[in-house]
């Protein structure tokens, strides 16, 4: 498995559709700063627009995907920037809410959501804009990334069996092409994603994701991407500020938190499957990281679960 596919599938991404915008007129949906690991995306399917992201204004129009990494505050308004003059209406449609305004016809249409993600999001989004904009319109390469978007639109908007799993891997999958898009048009420099990006540390990567719980050295990683020691780490802290066991922790204490989230095992033998043979230097590290005890952390996930 490459070094992206990895990741994605060890960081336990989850993706949801909230809210189906369709507006006439002019009109105005501001939206507050996300909690760290929500990264709200909008699927711009139908009119266009400006985003507003502090003094920031950019247009938008059908085709186009926008994200908002690291959760900023931001509103979405008519092209010519005015708020909203006509009254919102609000039904629930399959598995969103539909938001409409009260004008003859809709022009706009527009599928919000949000990516959830675990501890790597830290890692994973540093790299990242601010806000990143795609558009595929007009363009044959982004062909899958377009159908992607519709497909999204279209099971949202439905009450049919196994809707909810079929978003859920659609919003993998769509999160996962952004990202992908990016690298390959070279707009991603440093962090973690360039490392991803880059062939000669990526092997690497590629096995601590595989197996974090293996009992990984500077000298073991450079050995997994076929470099000398000195070499691995001189270019690994070119491509990003965070050193090569800063990202071996990170990729455990994900797994830890999943672990605790999502099974009852002992808090002993989630130490040990994150890589871990005393619980107190596994308590000591997961606290530095997520801020709490792994019993305190357990406790608040299961009771927000809940």
């Amino acid at each position: 498995m490459d070094s992206l596919s990895a990741l994605v599938a060890s960081m336990g991404l989850r993706g949801r559709v909230d809210l189906l915008c369709r507006f006439a007129g002019q009109w105005s949906v501001p939206q507050r700063a996300t909690a760290p690991g929500q990264v709200p995306y909008h699927v711009v399917l139908a009119g266009e627009g400006v985003l507003e992201v502090g003094h920031e204004r950019r247009t938008f129009v059908a085709g186009d995907l926008v994200l908002l990494p690291r959760g900023s505050a931001h509103t979405m308004r008519h092209a010519d920037g005015a708020s909203a003059t006509y009254p919102e209406q609000r039904r629930a449609l399959g598995r969103v809410i539909e938001i409409t305004s009260a004008a003859p016809h809709s022009d706009f249409d527009v599928l919000c959501g949000t990516f959830e993600m675990g501890q790597h999001h830290a890692l994973l989004l540093q790299a990242l804009p601010e806000v990143v904009f795609l558009s595929t319109r007009g363009r044959d390469d982004y062909a899958g990334l377009h159908a992607l978007m519709q497909m999204m639109r279209h099971e949202s908007v439905q009450s049919a069996p196994g809707g909810d799993a079929v978003i859920a891997q659609l919003s993998a999958s769509l999160f996962t092409l952004v990202v992908r898009t990016l690298m390959a048009e070279g707009a991603l420099q440093h962090g973690l994603l360039a490392l991803l990006a880059d062939a000669r540390v990526a092997p690497a990567l590629a096995a601590v994701i595989a197996a974090p719980a293996e009992p990984w050295t500077l000298e073991r990683m450079a050995a997994a991407s076929r470099m000398s020691r000195a070499s691995f780490a001189r270019h690994f802290a070119e491509l990003a500020p965070m050193t090569p066991m800063d990202v071996v922790t990170a990729v455990r204490m994900d797994l830890a938190a999943r672990l605790l989230r999502e099974t009852p095992r002992p808090i002993e033998l989630v130490a040990e499957a994150s890589g871990y043979t005393s619980r107190a230097a596994f308590g000591q590290a997961f606290k530095r990281v997520h801020g709490a005890t792994p019993a305190a952390w357990r406790k608040t996930a299961t009771a927000a679960a809940g």
